[in-house]
């Protein structure tokens, strides 16, 4: 219910509480002394604040927009009793005045009471159904408690008010909210050209955040033209290049961003200019990004992997091995693919054939092990990864106590996904092919591939191997 709070008192600072009201000069700048007044003094007495608005209220007793308009101004001066007393007043003499009930609902949300904060919002609605206020805040309260209902709303405002924008407002909704795809589901629906900055924004980083990383690159593109002294849209431009990999404009972004003075600098903004350049080959100024990165912040230890990686694709395998070692000693949240990253560094520095081939190989297969036992889930995939770079290293016994693992784990597996029905698969292609091909015995073969063909009835290998093709050539 916090977030709620904290939107409503967003949404008064930034003057929106009282959207689609006609702002009457007068009451405003009446309204400005009264501001003044309980900003300088925020613990007036009850008598000092009658004195304070009496003259405010008899000149407006029969303007609810001007009387919810210091209802609110209460409000954010917190104080909930007073703010409650104007909005209650409003209703007593104009029942129909929907901002009244959005005003007693603000300050419920504000005193973290969601459901009498909802209850007054649906009171909005159905008071003055042509209002948006009272459909956008109900739509607020429910956007994560239930973004169906939160929907709901928001379709009833399309309904009764069809002129009003309400897909910006949706889509800025469930950003909030964190949904970003219902987000982006509500911003496709705009048009970009027409939207305003805050809204912009909204769309670029929910389209990225949605993995739509080539339609955020093109909205965040458009932000920088439109919007060029808003930084955010030239980092959702830098994240969403290096994520399609177009690494010329991902480091003219970057560049940008850590050239302007008066951006205050992220370490993730150092780390993905460090990405760009190192999409773009130049390794060393990509690992000089990522220190700085680590220099921001040294309790996060990714950028370790970050320079492991370069080293690794500089082929300095020892280098590269140090840094990634040092990540996983410093991560105690460690993912697969961290610990596959290091397993492929052991593979690379094997393939160069040194005297030390065979050690670095069982460090990977130490390595995969580990794998197996800490996410049994994925055991299967590891086993068939590691069976895969043993088959490439040319240690076909060891694949193949890989590969039977694999159909250990899966052959027999009732209810089987699709991404393991395709491990078994390819295991099984291996272990065939072994049998077959490398050590010549098609009897061992056949129940392999009498396995294989039950699942991918038009594997060449398998046909071919059980006479249901002519031989003609064997697919490896």
């Amino acid at each position: 219910m916090k977030k709620i709070k904290y939107l409503v008192a967003g949404l008064l600072m930034m003057g929106l509480s009282v959207p689609g009201m006609a702002q009457n000069a007068n009451y405003n700048d009446l309204l400005k002394p009264i501001e003044q007044t309980l900003k300088s003094n925020p613990n007036l007495d009850a008598k000092g604040l009658k004195e304070l608005t009496k003259d405010y209220q008899k000149e407006f007793k029969k303007d609810p927009k001007a009387l919810v308009a210091l209802g609110n101004t209460l409000l954010m001066s917190k104080k909930y009793d007073d703010a409650s007393a104007i909005g209650n007043m409003v209703i007593g003499k104009f029942k129909n005045c929907g901002d009244a009930y959005v005003l007693l609902g603000d300050v419920a949300a504000m005193k973290d009471d969601g459901g009498d904060a909802a209850m007054w919002y649906q009171q909005s609605m159905t008071m003055d159904p042509k209002n948006p206020n009272g459909y956008m805040r109900y739509a607020n309260v429910y956007r994560k408690r239930s973004p169906e209902e939160s929907e709901r709303a928001l379709n009833l405002l399309k309904q009764v008010r069809p002129d009003y924008p309400i897909e910006a407002e949706a889509g800025n909704n469930f950003y909030l909210g964190g949904n970003y795809a219902k987000a982006y589901e509500y911003f496709s629906k705009t048009q970009k050209e027409s939207l305003d900055q805050y809204y912009l924004v909204a769309y670029a980083v929910s389209a990225y955040m949605d993995n739509k990383k080539d339609e955020s690159l093109e909205i965040a593109k458009f932000g920088t033209q439109k919007f060029a002294q808003n930084i955010t849209f030239d980092r959702v431009a830098l994240w969403s290049a290096v994520d399609t990999q177009k690494f010329d404009d991902a480091i003219t972004y970057a560049n940008k961003i850590i050239t302007t003075d008066s951006v205050e600098k992220s370490a993730r903004d150092y780390i993905y200019y460090g990405l760009a350049l190192k999409g773009n080959k130049q390794y060393q100024q990509a690992i000089d990004q990522y220190n700085k990165a680590f220099e921001m912040e040294k309790n996060n230890f990714k950028p370790y992997q970050y320079i492991a990686d370069a080293y690794a694709e500089m082929g300095q395998e020892d280098k590269a091995l140090e840094y990634s070692e040092k990540y996983m000693a410093n991560n105690q949240d460690a993912t697969p693919s961290d610990y596959a990253k290091l397993a492929n560094i052991y593979i690379q520095k094997a393939a160069k054939g040194d005297a030390n081939k065979q050690a670095n190989l069982d460090k990977a297969y130490s390595i995969y092990d580990q794998m197996a036992v800490k996410w049994p889930t994925i055991a299967a995939w590891v086993n068939n990864m590691a069976g895969m770079q043993a088959s490439k290293a040319g240690q076909d016994d060891k694949s193949v106590e890989y590969f039977n693992k694999v159909v250990s784990l899966l052959g027999n597996k009732e209810n089987r996904e699709e991404d393991d029905t395709n491990t078994l698969k390819s295991a099984l292609a291996n272990l065939g092919y072994y049998y077959w091909i490398t050590k010549q015995n098609l009897d061992a073969a056949k129940p392999i591939y009498e396995q294989l063909i039950k699942l991918d009835p038009n594997d060449k290998n398998a046909r071919a191997a059980l006479g249901l093709d002519k031989p003609e050539e064997v697919n490896k």
